[in-house]
């Protein structure tokens, strides 16, 4: 008798679900907490793409204005928890080049999208992103950020 409730146990707890082709692209408004090297407030522009899996890559240019060129960055992306279609929560860790101090980037964050209607949403992200530049110049930014985004 418990044999067949541990074989009922083991085939219902596998379930397999077509992922199709998600994502999302947008920008927004970015507050850097530290490492704002004269101003807090900056934008970014943000698109991660995970093909039929949890996992993916984002490109973005993090943390710019009109006084500081910003982070361009590349990464990958995991999705760590879904409720389709109102909720996804996404961890990313992201390296790159900041422009300001030609210097190499390398830090990751959290993630976190709100549908609103439709294939629009919210975006809210909270990250650190180390800027490696010698002894005197590296900095830690710790950066909060809301965007709107386009959901596919």
């Amino acid at each position: 008798m418990w044999r067949s409730g541990v074989v009922v146990l083991l085939v219902a707890s596998t379930a397999y679900a077509d992922r199709p082709l998600h994502g999302s692209i947008g920008g927004g408004s970015a507050l850097l907490v530290t490492g704002d090297n004269g101003d807090r407030q900056r934008f970014e522009l943000e698109a991660d793409v995970e093909p039929y899996s949890r996992w993916g890559g984002l490109l973005a240019w993090r943390h710019f204005n009109g006084d500081h060129k910003g982070i361009l960055a590349a990464g990958i992306v995991y999705e760590a928890g879904a409720a389709r279609p109102r909720l996804v929560i996404d961890f990313h860790g992201d390296v790159g080049f900041d422009l300001d101090q030609k210097a190499p980037m390398a830090g990751g964050g959290l993630r976190t999208v709100i549908t609103i209607v439709g294939q629009l949403g919210l975006a809210l992200d909270s990250g650190g992103y180390l800027v490696i530049d010698g002894v005197d110049h590296t900095r830690f930014a710790i950066a909060l950020g809301a965007s709107l985004v386009a959901r596919f």
